[in-house]
């Protein structure tokens, strides 16, 4: 995890941004950042989508169902460990689906003005 004053945010692009967390894109280096919990991850697109992928697949039903447990989800991605409640899985999900929604959104735009330039 890496502190916010880690980070040259001058070179960073808002992918997506809620009041729980948020993405942004770095060209420079050819990664992204996750800011989630009070902490900031640097990740691959591969392993932003690897976490994705994972956080999809949690039972919220069966974690909250289970009494004598307590609610939460260990996730380890390469040099990255999450211990998640929950709600921080909601959170955390709407973050990512935005983000993903946000790149899907680029590239239609991007192939949208592609076919326009070579009309």
């Amino acid at each position: 995890m890496l502190e916010r004053d880690q980070i040259d945010t001058t070179e960073l692009i808002e992918v997506f941004v809620t009041a729980k967390g948020s993405i942004y894109q770095s060209d420079v280096e050819n990664c992204l950042y996750l800011t989630f919990s009070g902490k900031t991850s640097k990740l691959s697109f591969q392993s932003l989508n690897d976490l994705k992928k994972i956080i999809d697949k949690v039972d919220l039903g069966h974690m909250c169902t289970l009494i004598e447990h307590a609610d939460i989800e260990i996730i380890l991605l390469k040099d990255n460990c999450f211990v998640l409640s929950g709600i921080e899985i909601i959170y955390l999900k709407e973050i990512l689906q935005g983000a993903f929604t946000m790149f899907r959104l680029n590239h239609i735009i991007t192939d949208c003005l592609d076919r326009l330039v070579i009309s």
